[in-house]
Order: structure tokens, then sequence, then C-alpha cells
């Protein structure tokens, strides 16, 4: 897993949970993954719908959005971080590992998912991820580099 930053998305969205992560994908290589689930007071499982609308993934929980609509896109910048640029012009930034960065160049894309599951404390990213699949709670799409 990446460095955690927590940051606010379009203020009325509270804060976001952002993570990165690689994962081999048999006879596909190494693919670079990133998660954005809430995690402030309010509750998100109606906001991160709105969110995956926003970044222009279609919100249908399970869905995958291979052409993003909007401006949304991931930008390597020097001292290994990386940049979520989003429409309205906000930008969110973590650290990622050199194995993230390698396979972002290759693709072309980086894996999003937006989760529709709140973050919860004490719950681990990789917990996190196992709820969010097996309940299928999360929109998925495929953000540039």
């Amino acid at each position: 897993m990446g460095i955690v930053k927590i940051t606010s998305l379009v203020g009325a969205f509270g804060d976001l949970l952002m993570a990165g992560w690689t994962a081999m994908v048999p006879g596909q290589g190494v693919r670079a993954y990133v998660l954005l689930a809430h995690c402030g007071p309010q509750e998100g499982g109606s906001i991160m719908p709105r969110v995956a609308t926003a970044l222009g993934l279609d919100p249908t929980p399970g869905s995958l959005t291979r052409r993003l609509r909007g401006a949304t896109h991931f930008r390597l910048s020097e001292g290994g971080w990386v940049t979520l640029s989003v429409p309205g012009g906000e930008c969110m930034e973590y650290l990622v590992s050199e194995q993230w960065r390698v396979a972002c160049q290759r693709e072309g894309h980086a894996c999003l998912y937006v989760s529709y599951l709140d973050f919860r404390v004490g719950v681990s990213v990789e917990e996190h991820l196992q709820d969010m699949i097996q309940s299928g709670q999360f929109a998925l799409g495929l953000v540039g580099v």
C-alpha cells in the first residue's frame, strides 16, 4: 500500500481517504490501483456515488468506466508523488511506490475504485477493499496518466 493522505474533494463531499497499491494480474502483469473512500463524520453511502459522477465515472454499483467523462487524470511528479486532478481544478496527491509509477507508465492508466462503503476507524485498507469488492459497493474507472 502507498502512503495514505486524507484530503478534501470539492468541499461538499467531506474528507476522503486515498490509498494506492499495485497487484499482479495473471497474464497481464502488475497494475496500479487507487482507492477513494469517505471517512468524514457524514454518512458516505449517498455521497460517494456523487463523487464517482463528479469524477466522470458511471455511478452504478459494480460498474467499470473505461473512458471517463471530464478532466479527471493522474499526473506523476518529482519525489514519488502522484496528483489526481479532478474537474473544477482541485487536486489530491499522495506518495506512491516506484512499482506503482512503473505500472502506470506502462499501462497509461491506474484503476480508480470509488468506494460506496464508509471507511471505518480501525479497519485496514485491505479489509475495506475486501468488504467493498465482496459487496459490489464501488464504481471503478480507468484514469489516464
